[in-house]
């Protein structure tokens, strides 16, 4: 039982919602992440040509929150900083990964720092059995692989992208055992069973399963007896492909959900979902409307997300909240629904959402949010945000009015301007400087999407 007893204990007499009520056990913990889906392309956000009916589902069992954030607008330090919840940037993860080849950086010092302990660390600590089912992305190293960072079981890649169909991903393993491609089914299906069987292998135990689907990353691969009917929907073979892509990831969704009925683990289970960065439109066929903006880039197109949580029985169904959270947010809030309180070793930058949630407290758990990475940044405190520009202009926005970003009101508001300028740059000056440095294309793409507008719902240059 994963030597249980002495953390159950602790966790009954530290309150655990759950736990507090009826004496239940600590409730299971997943996370699931799509990678690199659009805004726009949910249902629950109101599309009406992406659907996703389990997700829609999965949205309406608990709370959406209108104003989601993720710490970063691309994959590797969006990662760092939720499963660890601190902004990466304290530790030097601030880019992805691999970043540019430089002598002064060895590949034993390109992942997540071993300094820093993750999600997983602390809930097996608790007594959790911790699993990975898909993409990892936070080094390729053996001493960052995920059976070193806190998981007792990884089914999944290290790297951040590769092949769906069945015998072309070579580098799939179980634990650190490489698994033959032949054996895989389409990959997103592959990760779904596999989530399924880590939940029907740990039922009698409390567990945290981290379901990370590559799904709707490049390469636009498919399942081939999906596209047909999607290629008969939209105009251009990316959008199709997309589509078909995302059927999957919400089949697969569901799946997972309902394997926790079939279980009789849904009521004790706590389901976080949101996308790991804004879409990657237009190479993935995504859209982030009415968001300006897209991977890469400090404009909500690149860092708002879908962002749900649902715990039948605990958290009210159907509920949404406006107040801005993030991505940090997720450890201190799994953390506290295990019984657990934060480790005092060092400085959380996230908050338990439970009480919002729950509606024990309608104040906002963020004052201000930060985000940067070498070519662009922001803050936002209440409705107003700052976004610095990799060309080094600053832009200011009221989100409340504005969500789209077209309006800069830098100069109508020089003392609002000023204020949250100094913010950010006190914010940045507390922090080392990145570990590794960026490929220059990466800068050349992201200042032509700096440069779009939204015009009628769509992105435009």
């Amino acid at each position: 039982m994963h030597g249980l007893i002495l953390p159950l204990l602790l966790v009954l007499l530290t309150g655990c919602p759950a736990a507090e009520e009826a004496g239940s056990p600590p409730p299971n913990l997943i996370i699931l992440f799509s990678d690199d889906a659009g805004y726009a392309d949910f249902g629950f956000h109101g599309s009406q040509t992406i659907r996703t009916p389990q997700l829609d589902r999965l949205a309406a069992s608990g709370v959406r929150f209108s104003n989601g954030y993720v710490t970063a607008s691309v994959c590797s330090p969006s990662r760092a900083g939720m499963l660890t919840g601190r902004y990466q940037q304290r530790f030097g993860h601030e880019l992805n990964l691999p970043g540019k080849p430089d002598p002064a950086v060895p590949d034993s010092a390109r992942g997540l720092p071993l300094t820093e302990r993750t999600i997983a660390d602390w809930l097996s600590d608790a007594g959790y059995a911790t699993g990975l089912v898909g993409k990892w992305h936070l080094g390729l190293e053996d001493h960052f692989h995920p059976t070193h960072r806190g998981f007792d079981e990884f089914f999944g890649m290290r790297k951040g992208s590769g092949p769906f169909w069945s015998g072309r991903n070579r580098d799939i393993e179980r634990g650190m055992d490489s698994v033959h491609p032949d054996s895989l089914d389409y990959l997103t299906d592959e990760f779904g069973s596999q989530a399924i069987e880590f939940i029907r292998r740990h039922g009698d135990e409390p567990f945290f399963l981290y379901v990370s689907f590559t799904t709707p990353h490049t390469p636009m691969q498919p399942r081939p007896d999906l596209l047909p009917e999607e290629l008969e929907r939209f105009q251009t073979e990316v959008r199709a492909q997309y589509a078909a892509m995302m059927r999957s990831l919400d089949d697969n969704v569901g799946r997972i959900v309902d394997a926790l009925e079939a279980e009789g683990l849904r009521e004790n289970t706590l389901i976080f979902f949101a996308n790991d960065n804004g879409g990657a439109m237009p190479f993935n066929g995504s859209l982030n409307a009415p968001l300006r903006g897209a991977k890469g880039t400090a404009l909500e197109g690149g860092i708002r997300v879908p962002f749900l949580m649902s715990w039948p029985g605990t958290i009210p169904a159907a509920g949404v909240r406006d107040e801005p959270v993030i991505t940090l947010d997720v450890l201190p809030t799994f953390l506290a629904a295990a019984g657990q309180d934060l480790p005092p070793d060092r400085a959380f930058d996230g908050a338990d959402l439970l009480p919002l949630m729950t509606g024990q407290t309608d104040a906002a758990p963020h004052d201000t949010l930060f985000w940067k990475m070498e070519w662009g940044a922001a803050v936002r405190a209440g409705d107003w945000k700052l976004v610095r520009t990799p060309a080094g202009e600053h832009w200011l926005f009221n989100l409340a009015e504005d969500l789209s970003e077209n309006t800069d009101l830098a100069a109508m508001e020089p003392g609002r301007m000023a204020t949250l300028r100094r913010s950010l740059e006190v914010w940045e000056a507390t922090h080392p400087p990145p570990i590794w440095v960026i490929d220059q294309s990466w800068h050349a793409r992201t200042l032509e999407r700096y440069d779009q507008r939204v015009v009628d719902g769509f992105v435009r240059n």
